[in-house]
C-alpha cells in the first residue's frame, strides 16, 4: 500500500479498530463504529486556537513558578510554599536526584513544550520555515509524555486534605496558576491531538509534508 493511501487510514486508539478517513462538515467529529472513541474533529481556527492556549499555558507557567502556592499557618507559624522552597528543601536533603527529575519534569520539559508549541504554530501562520516546523513537532510528540504537571498539582491537592486538620491554608496566586494549567492542558489533550497539527503541516507545506531547510 504506497504512502499516500495510508495516510487516509485512522486506527482507534482504544480497540485498535481500523477505520478510513472522510471529510467531515465544520466542527463535526468521527467516531469508532465499534466503541464510539472520538477518532478525530474537524477544527475551526485549529492553529489559532492553539497557539491562543498555549501562550497563555506558558504565561501560567511562569506565574505559578514566581508566586507563593500555598501558605500553612500552625498555631500562629507561617509557612509560604513556592517552588523555589520546594527545590531548596529537596537540594538541602541531598536529593539531588530527586531535585534534577522533579526540575525536569514540572518545569524543563513543560516549558519546552510550550515555547516548542508557539514557535512552530507562529510558523505555521506565516507558512515559514517548514523544516523546523517539523523538528519541533517531532520535539514536542516526544516531550508529551515527560510534563507531569498534573501529577504535581494533584499531589499538592493531596497534602492540603491531610493538612486540613490540623492547619489553616492560605491559597496563592501560584495555586491559580497551576489551576488555569490543569484545565488548560485537559482541554488541550481532549480537543486537540498532535496528528490534527501533522495533518495541517502537511497541508501547509506540502501534500507530504515536503519542506527544506531553506524554504
Amino acid at each position: 500500500m504506497k504512502k499516500n493511501e495510508l495516510d487516509k487510514l485512522i486506527i482507534c486508539k482504544k480497540c485498535h479498530t481500523l477505520h478510513r478517513k472522510i471529510r467531515l462538515h465544520q466542527g463535526t467529529k468521527a467516531r469508532c463504529r465499534l466503541c464510539d472513541t472520538v477518532l478525530y474533529r474537524d477544527h475551526k481556527n485549529l492553529i489559532d486556537t492553539t497557539l491562543a492556549l498555549s501562550l497563555v499555558s506558558l504565561i501560567s507557567l511562569v506565574i505559578a513558578f514566581s508566586f507563593s502556592i500555598l501558605t500553612i499557618n500552625i498555631n500562629g507559624i507561617y509557612q509560604s510554599l513556592d517552588m523555589s522552597s520546594i527545590f531548596v528543601t529537596i537540594f538541602e536533603h541531598k536529593q539531588y536526584l530527586v531535585g534534577v527529575m522533579l526540575a525536569f519534569l514540572i518545569f524543563l520539559f513543560p516549558v519546552s513544550i510550550f515555547v516548542s508549541i508557539v514557535i512552530l504554530l507562529t510558523l505555521m501562520k506565516l507558512k515559514r520555515s517548514g523544516y523546523l516546523v517539523k523538528r519541533l513537532l517531532i520535539l514536542v510528540a516526544k516531550l508529551l509524555p515527560w510534563s507531569m504537571i498534573d501529577i504535581f498539582f494533584i499531589s499538592i491537592l493531596v497534602a492540603m486534605v491531610k493538612l486540613f486538620d490540623f492547619a489553616q491554608l492560605e491559597l496563592g496566586i501560584g495555586f491559580g496558576a497551576f489551576s488555569v494549567i490543569l484545565l488548560l492542558n485537559l482541554f488541550i489533550l481532549k480537543r486537540i491531538n498532535i496528528s490534527d497539527i501533522w495533518e495541517k503541516y502537511d497541508y501547509i507545506y506540502g501534500a507530504r509534508g515536503l519542506a527544506t531547510k531553506n524554504d
